[in-house]
């Protein structure tokens, strides 16, 4: 087996040396291919990839159309079995790559391992983000792609991330998975952790994935049924109501819903929004 990772990367000098760690102190049997896609960054991201050159397979620089266009050049690059994708500003947790490679071997039908993934602001560990059932991927994004690490045939089968999406190509993605048939297997222990310093931690590009994100089940629900169709178009509008709603406290405290979630599971335990992903 051949896992191949990769990384995007624009002006990451402050994240990207513990990204590139994580990775290549991996320790595992299998044969480790590491990419890293820059997309011709102005800080010191290129010195401090000339100095782990020697643990990076292939190093391209150059300007690029975003983050998920970064993402195709590396999964193109890659020859390994297995595709893993950790952005600079994330990390890979101690023995994620182990964990993987055990998880395909034992689970040979597995087209997608995935797992819960720890959410840090900054260096302060904020809270663990658990999956929710897959069949709710209709309505929005349930794993953390992150943890995603996908056979490489799968990208064969389905193609690359769509660039029409800025920040939820992700989700279309794994959503085409799903539909298609490919079979998910998760795992208890959190594979990587996840930096809400990105850009999807940013209250200014909330209200644009939340439309992007009904863009990628519109089509699906409207040719399954009307009823379906009616839950998908009741779960955005109270999801965007809502984020409208809580602008004014996150202006203050950006990350304060996740603290009163965590606070109301350890008093009331499961929340109904857990199903579709547990922040």
């Amino acid at each position: 087996m051949k896992i191949s990772i990769v990384t995007p990367v624009y002006n990451g000098e402050k994240t990207l040396e513990r990204t590139i760690l994580s990775v290549i102190n991996q320790s595992l049997d299998s044969e480790l291919e590491y990419i890293v896609i820059d997309g011709g960054s102005k800080d010191k991201t290129g010195e401090i990839l000339n100095r782990y050159s020697q643990q990076i397979g292939i190093i391209i620089s150059e300007k690029d159309k975003g983050v998920y266009d970064a993402m195709n050049k590396g999964i193109s690059l890659a020859t390994g079995d297995i595709i893993g994708i950790i952005n600079s500003d994330d990390w890979y947790n101690d023995g994620a790559l182990r964990s993987v490679e055990q998880t395909f071997l034992k689970y040979p039908e597995t087209s997608i391992v995935h797992s819960p993934v720890k959410n840090y602001m900054g260096d302060k560990y904020l809270s663990t983000f658990n999956p929710g059932k897959l069949e709710n991927l209709v309505f929005r994004l349930s794993v953390a792609h992150p943890s995603c690490f996908v056979k490489r045939e799968v990208y064969e089968q389905l193609g690359l991330f769509d660039l029409s999406y800025s920040m939820a190509a992700d989700y279309d993605f794994i959503f085409r998975a799903y539909i298609s048939g490919a079979k998910f297997h998760c795992v208890d222990t959190p594979l990587a952790s996840f930096s809400l310093n990105g850009m999807t931690g940013k209250l200014t590009n909330r209200l644009k994935m939340i439309h992007e994100s009904w863009r990628v089940g519109s089509k699906f629900v409207r040719e399954t049924s009307d009823n379906l169709e009616a839950q998908h178009r009741i779960f955005y509008i109270k999801w965007f109501v809502r984020e409208l709603a809580t602008l004014p406290i996150k202006y203050f405290d950006p990350f304060i819903v996740i603290k009163v979630k965590g606070y109301l599971r350890q008093k009331i335990g499961k929340l109904s929004s857990d199903e579709y992903g547990a922040w």
